[in-house]
């Protein structure tokens, strides 16, 4: 476990770096904003994409681990939607709070987990983690909208909606078109690898600095019995039920430990914008998000080192 916080201490330090920047004003709060929307849609997609359309998959179970992973994340669906009542009841949580723990204990933090990658597994597993988000991001969209849809206070989206916001989801379309790439066997020419290597490399460290940014570190010293259930279910139990499914398919190797990586890291910030707009509660999502950004940073190379 020593070995794997040192690796990737890195990581967490240059999002402390971030947070430093936000609290002394050095650079306006809307900037961040805009700084994390260029990750978004143009940094990351543009790395996602070449990976998968240069990687050679020959050796992977693709669709295992895809599937693996699908089913490790529906397992946690599953579990709190059994355990709704429960968990409503012992937390004195209202609907909009339930749909806030929900968001909390199933998604995943894309930039974190492709920072993570290549220092800890290379920079050829990143392939693995474009494969990871075309498997994972519909499936997670499509019930965390249905969850706030039935149980936040705002506005309800229609299948129609849903779908679009999934198709022009730039992960899901970056990732879907790499493997389309791949399918087709088109070459993919030096040029276009230098340009797409050209634009994703500022990636990696600029989406750390605005998830530093983003951490709210006074509203997670408050922290209440709904923000530590969802912590514990992200960071823990989730790559827990990644780590099972894999093995039941016979998934092994790299593949099941990246699978492990993207099933234990902190949620994603996308759930807090989907939370204000669809009548979640905002403010527990951003303390779920600090706190899980916090204890992450053991709680990552603790699953690796036992599971991955």
């Amino acid at each position: 476990m020593i070995q794997s916080f040192i690796a990737l201490l890195p990581v967490f330090v240059v999002i402390l770096v971030g947070f430093g920047l936000r609290r002394s004003g050095l650079i306006a709060e809307d900037h961040w904003s805009a700084v994390d929307h260029v990750c978004y849609y143009v940094l990351f997609p543009a790395i996602i994409f070449k990976e998968i359309a240069a990687a050679d998959f020959s050796n992977v179970p693709v669709w295992s681990m895809a599937f693996a992973m699908m089913l490790g994340i529906s397992t946690m669906f599953t579990l709190l939607l059994i355990l709704r009542r429960p968990l409503i009841s012992v937390l004195n949580l209202s609907g909009p709070q339930f749909s806030s723990l929900f968001q909390g204990a199933t998604r995943w933090h894309t930039f974190i987990a492709l920072a993570i990658i290549p220092i800890y597994f290379g920079q050829p597993a990143l392939a693995l983690g474009g494969l990871s988000a075309a498997a994972m991001t519909p499936l997670l969209n499509i019930v965390n909208v249905g969850v706030i849809s039935v149980h936040g206070s705002g506005v309800k989206m229609n299948a129609k909606a849903m779908a679009l916001s999934i198709l022009k989801n730039p992960f899901v379309l970056s990732s879907l078109g790499g493997v389309l790439w791949k399918v087709l066997h088109l070459p993919m020419p030096a040029m276009g690898v230098q340009v797409l290597d050209t634009i994703g490399r500022g990636a990696f460290g600029l989406a750390l600095l605005t998830v530093g940014a983003g951490l709210r570190i006074d509203e997670a010293l408050s922290t209440k019995g709904p923000v530590v259930v969802a912590t514990f279910l992200k960071l823990l139990a989730m790559p827990v039920f990644m780590a099972l499914w894999l093995w039941i398919l016979g998934v092994s190797g790299e593949a099941a430990a990246v699978a492990i990586l993207c099933g234990a890291v902190p949620t994603g910030s996308g759930a807090y914008l989907l939370a204000k707009q669809m009548g979640g509660d905002a403010p527990m999502i951003a303390s779920i998000l600090t706190l899980q950004v916090i204890c992450a940073a053991v709680t990552i190379p603790l699953v690796l080192s036992l599971l991955g």
